[in-house]
């Protein structure tokens, strides 16, 4: 009788065993959610503020805006920009006005994963006009 009293949580010890073995194989079988499309956009956000940031660090932004020169700030981006970055540009006034009569672009959207940056700039002059700056980005598939 003894033997029969051993054998009977053989059974329990085995089916813990084959539980813990389902749910770890079913942990395993389902896909981690993906972070490469988080990564792209927080790398496409990071590089429209700094190629921004470099365009306004000599005022030169806030001059061509001033100007109207759309053209000029187009090569512009398009030199301080990567190769395989789509963009474009839509420059506002304090009131919300678009200020740009023609795109300030690259071309077609190349992709459904756009990444929208907001920039303020201040002109450098006496009357410190404020433009409102929207570029959006996104990677060429």
């Amino acid at each position: 009788m003894k033997i029969q009293k051993c054998r009977r949580g053989q059974i329990r010890i085995l089916e813990a065993f084959f539980a813990a073995l389902l749910i770890f194989s079913a942990l395993f079988l389902i896909p981690a959610p993906s972070t490469m499309d988080n990564e792209h956009s927080d790398n496409l956000h990071t590089i429209g503020i700094n190629a921004l940031l470099q365009l306004d660090s000599d005022g030169s932004l806030s001059r061509l805006i001033e100007n109207g020169d759309w053209n000029a700030l187009r090569n512009l981006l398009w030199q301080v920009l990567p190769n395989g970055i789509w963009f474009n540009l839509t420059i506002l006034d304090s009131e919300g006005n678009q200020l740009n009569d023609i795109i300030i672009s690259n071309g077609g959207q190349v992709s459904d994963a756009v990444v929208s940056v907001k920039y303020v700039c201040a002109a450098s002059d006496s009357t410190y006009s404020i433009y409102i700056l929207h570029l959006q980005l996104a990677r060429a598939d």
